[in-house]
């Protein structure tokens, strides 16, 4: 029997990690940071041996959502903030399956301004202060 290659992995907070998660499963790691259980989410392409192509999310203080994404290297790093949840959810499930319409989602160059970006998603990623 063949393994299926793996091409997205999302990771969370806890450390815990999914290998191509579904849409659904994208919701459920959101509700999970809407819950307060973890902090944010991260969703990697993996056919960048470089980790850098992927986008995240986190909850802001102030309830909306910051979604974040990379297209492999720090000078091509954009951010939005969205509304609530299910904004963030189709934003990142788009980006994740390619889906028509993320590329066009008002994206802003570099991280999120301060107490809005995902800043523990940052560091585990070791790229915090980077940019």
């Amino acid at each position: 029997m063949t393994e299926r290659e793996v091409t997205e992995r999302a990771t969370v907070e806890s450390g815990d990690v999914y290998d191509d998660p579904s849409e659904d499963a994208l919701l459920l790691l959101l509700e999970d940071i809407e819950d307060g259980r973890e902090a944010f989410v991260i969703v990697e392409r993996l056919a960048d041996a470089s980790g850098q192509t992927y986008a995240q999310s986190t909850r802001a203080d102030d309830g909306r959502y910051v979604v974040e994404h990379r297209a492999g290297a720090p000078r091509r790093h954009f951010h939005v903030v969205v509304d609530d949840v299910r904004a963030a959810h189709a934003l990142l499930t788009a980006w994740t399956f390619d889906l028509p319409g993320w590329r066009e989602a008002g994206w802003s160059p570099g991280f999120a301004p301060s107490g809005l970006s995902p800043g523990r998603a940052r560091a585990s990623r070791g790229s915090a202060g980077s940019s």
